[in-house]
Parts: C-alpha cells; structure tokens; sequence
C-alpha cells in the first residue's frame, strides 16, 4: 500500500480544524484538530505505519476522534469528516482563505452577511463599501482585503519554481524513458532560474525514426484530463498539473540555437542578435546563418564562440551587463554545489522542526556537508514553540556532546532571534554572547510602511550580536507581497557593520530576490545560501537557492556556507572578538 506523508495527514487535520471553526463548531474540537495536525507534522515516526499498527492514541494529543480519521485517510486517502464539513458550503470558499487576514471567523461573516463564496464577490463587496460596516471589519480591513485580492489576481496561474520544477523533471524522465523521444531537456525561464512561472518550456529532438503522430499522441498523454492546448507540427502545449507546458519541437541540427533561443531573455537574446548582424551574420532559433549557409555549431558553447563571447551560463542570460562582461572577459566563476561546505538555518525539534539535532547533523554529513549551523526559533515565536532561556542552555550543552560525538563534523549553536517592534533582539546580551552565531528576522508586525521597517531593519544590523540577515522583505511568494524598505540604507548598514545577508532558499520565499543579492556582492557583503529547513526534506532546497546565487553572479568567496568548518569558525569567532562580545 503507497503510504500517505506525515504533511499530507496534518493538512487534512489543518483543513477539518478550519472548517469546523467556519461552521462555529466547539473550540476546543477545534483546537484539538489544530493541535493535532501540528504534532502530525513535526511526529519523527511515520503516522501512518502508527495508523496501521493501531498505535495512534498512544501520540500526546491525539484523542480517538482525530485517530479515526487519521486511520481512515491512511486507509482510503479521504476523510469522510472533511467531505461532509465541506459539503455545508459552497466549494469556493476555500479560495477565501488564500486571502491574508481572511480567517474562518471573518470568512464566515461574509458568506453568511453578505453572501459572498467567491474572491469577485468579495471584491465587489469591497468595492460597494459593504464591508465598513460589517462587525470585525472597517475602513482599513477593506483596503487591506483590497490589496490581497489585487495581488492574487496579479499573480493569477503563476507556480513556485519547486513546483515547476517537479512537473518538468518528470515530463523528462516520462519522456526519457519513450523511445520516441532523442533529446529532452529544460528551457526557457525554467533553466534561467525564475522564481515564478506561468508556463515551463520543454525542448525536443523527436528520434529520425520516430512516427511524427504516435510521437505528438505521447506528448498529449501527458496532459491533465482536458488540458490539451493546443498541437501544432512545432510546439504542443499542454497543462499537467495544472501548469502550461509547452513543448518546442525541433530538428537535431537546429538544437544548440534553439536552446539558447528558448532559454534567454527577450533582451538578452535581441543583444545577441544585434552583435551577429555586426559581424555579417544572422542568429534566430533555427540556426547561425552567413548569407544563405548555415553555419554548423555542436553546442551553446560553440554558438557563443561563433560570436566572439565567452560562454553565458543560462541564470545570467537576462540583457544586463553579461554580454559586455563577456567581451571583457570579466564573467565570474559562478558558484557550484561541491563548493557549500556547510548548512545553514535549519530548524530542530527544539522548536518547529520535525527531527532532532543529531539526525540533522548526520544526515548533513551523509550528503557530503563538513558542518550544520543549528538555528531554531527564539522566546518571541511561541508559535513556532520558541525556546526560553533554559531550552536554549539545554540545546547548547547537548550541541556540545553531539560535537564530541560525531567529530570532526562540526554543529555550530545558534538562534534565529525574532527582530523586535524596536529593532531590539529577542533574549538579553548574555544569553546571545552563548551562542556561535545569530540570523536576526523579523517574523511580527509585518504591515510596515518603508521607513519603519528600515528603521527596524538598520536597527537590528548594529547589535553586535547580529551575525545574519534573515529574509528580509518577508515575502511568501504568491501569498504576500512582504514589506517595503529602502535597499540602498540596508545595503550600507549590512557593509558598515560586517552582517552576512541571507538567501533564504525555501521555494516559498526566495528572499531576498537576486538582484539585492548582485548589489551586496558588488559591496563585498557575504551571502549564506540558507534552506531554512524544518525536515531533513528541506535540505532539498539547497538547490533552489544555488539557482538564484548563480543568476546574482555569485562565486565562492562571495558566500558564507562556501567557508569550510574552520573558516566559518574563524569568522563566527572573529566578529565576536571584532564587536567585543
């Protein structure tokens, strides 16, 4: 039997919490639904092999209520209890809760007051003033419904890398496998490291003796029940997973200029284009011409030679200054995975995270890292279970035994401290002088206009205490915009006072987003390419963030986690010594 994942059990568990409270149902059922899927998630055991061991009850917090459904998901991958909650309401209004601040409360009273199921409706409400007068409503919390419906729409059909990412590879390898099918590959804003998109663009050098109508009925297979959009001789399109795929179908010969023409940006590709009229020749996706003969390359990389440039690496095809950098021969060295040494951000059962420190640490060194740097939720975050002062002691002395254990892997001890109203960090001097190193975020108070959260924000970069920078905007892509602040005064308070700036490389946050990333290289401020794991799952992202550190030029000496043990040692200890903590 294919087993369902801890995460699919507790959002099954989030969603009846969710809908039984829309349908003001007991709070403390409520609660115990909620408090349920939190353990579910974090549970180091699989639940559902515990579902069918008939262990389930034995889990802190899991009554026989919540068991029952558990089992019966495990079993049949549905849950009659959310079916029939969901049945009580139209099936549109959970889009609702995609609205920021639209809790089950406030959802509740619109449909019930104002009828309103769909995010139009809401939004005419809005635009009609019906919700100035609605109870646990007014004038600011419709301009505030206003602008998250703005910036739904805005980003409408779009699709976070790591989705994109899952469906093309599997195309791939479906077609890999199809003997029909010589060349496969990613193109497009996909392979230039995007961190949204509408659509994933798929090149392919069908086999010479493959049956062109058997070849186009394979690509059609891979198509969601009636998403065919179209199937041209050239390009198919389809929708898998409900992301536009276009396929981009293409003679061997015509590969290497179809690749680098489906891969670069509009400008970038137009620069080009221009540089090869310059030199009497033409560039567009079937080939590199003189006159009427084809010029024959093998690869990009001879395509771009052909041209006079040093090869482009695809992140930084984007029309800026990489053409002029090529010419100059001035490209940098961009950062590749053999280069990390360590793991930084990564959350433990301390707080949030669903495994202990130790398997953290090995799981780390079974994938070729030298070190870890442990970094759970501080005192302020009681929602993510943040540590007091003693939890804290309790973490550093174990780190210590752990550090004996599995030397010469090394764990190094710190904290991501919430960034208070004030700028201040949470838990007093003493207590953060304990401690390796500090990623500093700002996880409270989100709605700040620009000046206060660069206050905020330079506030926070001259505690001495300060090592890292955490996602500094804020921002969930396709969920909330994050808040604004003036880059330049951040730039300079992070070179001013020696602070490394995180990439958060969790695919829901990308942030900051690469071209802050480019202008705190440019200043020579360290960047640390961190995943911000809760699960060893979450090591994963790594890759995501080594995308957008390539697409801001970065090369080893520019970032954090390419230190080795020694080094970040070195430099966690130096900034101490340095502030004269």
């Amino acid at each position: 039997m294919e087993k369902v994942s801890n995460k699919d059990i507790a959002s099954v568990l989030k969603d009846i919490a969710l809908y039984k409270e829309l349908k003001g149902e007991n709070p403390f059922k409520v609660r115990a639904f909620e408090q349920a899927a939190h353990t579910v998630e974090i549970h180091p055991s699989s639940i559902a092999k515990l579902a069918e061991a008939g262990s389930l009850q034995e889990i802190k917090g899991v009554g026989k209520g919540v068991a029952d459904v558990i089992s019966e998901f495990v079993e049949r991958k549905k849950s009659s209890m959310l079916e029939e909650l969901k049945s009580s309401f139209p099936p549109t209004i959970s889009d609702l809760f995609r609205i920021p601040g639209m809790g089950p409360k406030k959802i509740k009273a619109v449909w019930e007051k104002l009828g309103c199921s769909t995010i139009g409706e809401l939004e005419y409400a809005c635009l009609e003033n019906r919700l100035v007068t609605l109870d646990g409503f007014g004038q600011r919390s419709q301009e505030k419904i206003l602008k998250a419906i703005e910036f739904i729409k805005r980003h409408r059909d779009r699709h976070l890398i790591s989705e994109a990412f899952m469906v093309a590879k599997e195309v791939i390898e479906n077609l890999s496998d199809n003997k029909l099918c010589k060349i496969a590959t990613i193109a497009g804003s996909l392979r230039r490291g995007k961190s949204t998109f509408k659509d994933i663009d798929i090149l392919i050098v069908s086999d010479t003796d493959a049956d062109d109508q058997r070849f186009k009925e394979t690509l059609l297979k891979l198509a969601d029940e009636d998403g065919v959009i179209s199937a041209g001789s050239t390009k198919v399109s389809i929708r898998r997973q409900g992301i536009q795929i276009d396929f981009r179908i293409v003679a061997e010969q015509c590969f290497p200029s179809a690749l680098q023409h489906f891969t670069g940006s509009k400008e970038h590709n137009t620069i080009l284009r221009s540089r090869a009229k310059t030199l009497g020749m033409k560039m567009n996706e079937y080939g590199l011409f003189k006159g009427e003969d084809s010029l024959q390359v093998a690869d990009e990389q001879e395509l771009y030679r052909s041209i006079g440039l040093e090869y482009i690496p695809p992140e930084i095809r984007e029309g800026e200054d990489e053409v002029g950098a090529s010419l100059e021969g001035k490209l940098p060295e961009l950062i590749e995975q053999q280069n990390l040494h360590g793991m930084v951000h990564v959350h433990s059962t301390y707080s949030d995270g669903m495994n202990t420190i130790e398997q953290l640490a090995e799981e780390c060194h079974r994938q070729g890292y030298s070190y870890l740097c442990i970094s759970d939720h501080s005192k302020s975050a009681f929602y993510a279970n943040g540590l007091s002062i003693q939890a804290l002691h309790a973490q550093i002395n174990e780190v210590r035994e752990l550090n004996k254990k599995l030397s010469p892997f090394r764990i190094f001890c710190g904290i991501e401290s919430d960034i208070l109203s004030d700028g201040g960090l949470d838990y007093p001097e003493d207590a953060l002088s304990k401690l390796d190193f500090v990623i500093g975020s700002i996880h409270s108070k989100l709605t700040m206009d620009s000046n206060e959260a660069t206050s905020r924000l330079v506030a926070a970069l001259q505690n001495p205490h300060l090592t890292i920078l955490g996602h500094p905007s804020g921002r969930l892509l396709l969920s909330r915009e994050g808040y604004q602040y003036n880059e330049e005064m951040i730039l300079d308070a992070l070179m001013d006072n020696g602070v490394a700036i995180e990439h958060n490389c969790n695919p829901h946050r990308l942030d900051p987003e690469w071209r802050f990333l480019k202008s705190a290289r440019e200043r020579g401020i360290l960047v640390s390419i961190n995943p911000d794991a809760h699960s060893i799952e979450g090591f994963g992202d790594m890759g995501f963030g080594l995308v957008m550190a390539r697409k801001a030029w970065l090369e080893k000496q520019d970032v954090l986690n390419c230190m080795n043990s020694e080094e970040i040692d070195g430099f966690f200890r130096g900034r101490k010594q340095k502030k004269g903590i």
